[in-house]
């Protein structure tokens, strides 16, 4: 990334912002929040403009919606609406109110239909269960007969009925819906009050029923349903204008809305601009590779006319300091990007610090091969990625791209760890291992795990200080959690443990210089960096408070790092854990197969239990996977805190370059 200032004159600062727009390159950044004499100068007048496109942008919003017109992102070729002018927006003002006249009158017919609609399906749906037994509850063929018509849960109508069976009474069902049971209930007026506490006692609900439905249940739904017929086919015929005005004027409307998300983008880097008196300023980032074109692009809007400095960051005092956050763009091959995004998950590196994800992507594989490996399973699992990820047309989101990429490149991985493991579809003895089996050595696969464990902390404390070295912070460079006196903390008590493990005895100087003398070394780290920085040693605290925290500082450090390798013994055991669950799963095919029908039923078992393995399992190996870079790798040098690079304007599609910038 370079840092680019520029000076136009206010004849040519349009050209040159329409410029930036076409570009869309530059990540540009507010002039007076990190020069305090900026604050002096005026901002670019864009707040009339700016009400006039929010106005218009909201009624074509509202168009597109009510017409059903699919918004689409921008694109380079809509550098054109930049020339749009206020007598444009007056004209486009004038046909959208006429268009929204139009739509708005057909909403609010049909809406008002729908209402109709809507109501006669509620009625129907409460009439029409009575159409069975024809009979109306407010219209009893004698007047000694209590008719009761509602609704009780279904599980309560056998109460009803047993409660109702010394009586002379009966209760209809007539429909089940929504776990509801319909019934009608008939009987003697003189047990009315004998079949209002029953009723009563089986929380039943009384369903009115309108007074234009009350007749001949079978005459009323008829009626009912020729008016809800008529009310579809109006709506149906509202829809159809609204089609043909969709199709007259959706180019139209889509123009009018690129054409106003562009000016936005114009009003936007004019946001930017800081005003004197016949010059505008405005700074920005590039990166560092686009330098040229945009120094050429700007001097020819200008007209030659302006003036341009380009800085790299390494000689802005800001960016030396810290106060200034220089932008980051990762940029890796297409293999990268899936890994790209779970390290921007987690957060986005400062500009001077090391990008993880080139380790991310193999370690992130090698957990997930060898807590999923399994040829089987791999392969169905790269068949989902490719589809996802390399099938499909461009509609398809770029995060499920990426997804599907993540599984393809996981379902590779599972496949090599399944030759390696000798293991397809949890199947151990059809295919050699390569390598060994997980279950045959336990022992030894735990002794693997947490050795890869050892090798990425490792490699988390290498680029912590590499990441303290280029921000010149040499007091963690050596002190850090992850600092170089940590680390051989660390490697000692490695070689110690395995030492003992090994039954030999331990070398009282490896005691000594390895952890000894670096715990001694934490502290006196504050004497030590007096004596570097050559000022007096300061115990803000006082010096037995210093020593406190020094002890339970070493006491972190220890258990941290203990804890953080023998985290990754699960990536053994959950490779165990996939050949235990097909163990299970073969137990219940044996269980199942001598008996009749006993080959179906062991088929469904086995693709059912594949089907649970791959889902289930997958998932949680991934994240389990996640977590281990996450908490493990990235918490022994990773901060986050960096600013992403985000450029205003159109631009073409940004060719992707290795690196990060």
């Amino acid at each position: 990334m370079h840092q680019i200032n520029v000076v136009v004159f206010e004849t040519e600062v349009d050209a040159v912002a329409k410029e930036i727009v076409r570009l869309g390159i530059l990540h540009l950044v507010q002039l007076d929040e990190h020069e305090d004499w900026v604050g002096q100068l005026k901002d670019y007048e864009t707040r009339k403009m700016q009400g006039r496109i929010d106005g218009l942008a909201g009624r074509v919003a509202q168009l597109m919606k009510s017409l059903g017109i699919r918004e689409l992102p921008l694109e380079a070729r809509d550098g054109r609406h930049l020339e749009i002018t206020p007598a444009d927006l007056d004209g486009m003002d004038r046909e959208m109110a006429a268009l929204e006249q139009k739509v708005e009158g057909l909403g609010l017919r049909r809406k008002e239909l729908q209402v109709k609609y809507e109501r006669l399906q509620g009625i129907m749906r409460e009439v029409a269960p009575l159409d069975v037994v024809g009979l109306s509850p407010e219209r009893a063929p004698y007047t000694f007969l209590e008719i009761r018509y509602g609704q009780v849960r279904a599980e309560n109508l056998g109460y009803v009925r047993e409660k109702l069976a010394p009586l002379a009474a009966v209760a209809l069902p007539l429909v089940v819906r929504d776990g509801d049971q319909v019934l009608l209930v008939i009987g003697l007026k003189t047990d009315r009050l004998k079949l209002k506490r029953i009723l009563r006692e089986a929380a039943f609900e009384e369903i009115e029923v309108p007074e234009e439905a009350k007749g001949d249940p079978g005459l009323v739904t008829g009626e009912l349903e020729k008016r809800i017929a008529g009310l579809a086919e109006q709506i149906g015929e509202v829809d159809g204008e609204l089609a043909a005005l969709r199709g007259e004027h959706a180019e139209a409307v889509t123009e009018y809305h690129r054409s106003l998300k562009v000016a936005e983008l114009l009003l936007k880097v004019k946001t930017y601009l800081k005003r004197t008196a016949k010059t505008y300023i405005f700074s920005g980032w590039i990166p560092s590779d686009k330098r040229q074109t945009v120094e050429r692009e700007i001097y020819r809007a200008a007209r030659g006319r302006a003036i341009i400095e380009i800085i790299p960051p390494e000689e802005i005092a800001g960016v030396r300091e810290g106060t200034r956050h220089v932008p980051v763009l990762l940029r890796h091959p297409g293999f990268f990007r899936p890994f790209e995004m779970l390290v921007s998950s987690y957060g986005l590196p400062e500009y001077s610090f090391l990008d993880p994800t080139f380790f991310v992507a193999i370690s992130f594989l090698a957990m997930f091969g060898m807590m999923f490996g399994d040829v089987g399973h791999g392969f169905i699992l790269a068949a989902i990625g490719w589809m996802l990820g390399f099938r499909g047309g461009a509609e398809r989101a770029d995060a499920t791209r990426l997804i599907g990429k993540l599984a393809f490149y996981c379902g590779l991985s599972s496949i090599v760890f399944g030759f390696l493991f000798g293991s397809i579809f949890g199947l151990e003895e059809l295919l050699p291992s390569l390598w060994m089996k997980p279950m045959h050595d336990v022992l030894y696969f735990f002794r693997v795990a947490v050795y890869f464990g050892i090798a990425m902390i490792s490699i988390g404390i290498l680029l912590n200080v590499i990441n303290a070295i280029r921000t010149r912070n040499y007091k963690a460079t050596f002190f850090d959690h992850a600092g170089i006196v940590s680390a051989v903390i660390y490697w000692g008590g490695i070689g110690v443990v395995s030492i003992f493990l090994a039954n030999r005895p331990i070398p009282v100087r490896l005691l000594l210089l390895a952890v000894g003398l670096p715990i001694l070394v934490l502290f006196l780290r504050e004497p030590l960096a007096a004596v570097f920085s050559r000022r007096r040693p300061r115990f803000e605290k006082g010096l037995m408070t210093y020593l406190m925290e020094t002890v339970i500082e070493v006491m972190e450090i220890v258990t941290g790092y203990l804890g953080n390798t023998v985290s990754f013994i699960r990536v053994a055991a959950f490779s165990l854990a996939h050949v235990g669950l097909f163990i299970a799963v073969f137990s219940l095919v044996d269980m199942v197969k001598g008996k009749s029908g006993g080959w179906a039923y062991s088929a469904i078992i086995l693709v059912i239990g594949n089907a649970v393995v791959i889902a289930l399992e997958g998932l949680v190996v991934t994240i389990q996977a996640i977590r281990l870079e996450y908490y493990e790798f990235f918490g022994k040098f990773f901060l986050g805190g960096g600013t992403a690079y985000k450029p205003i304007g159109l631009g073409p599609a940004r060719r992707r370059a290795e690196g990060k910038e």
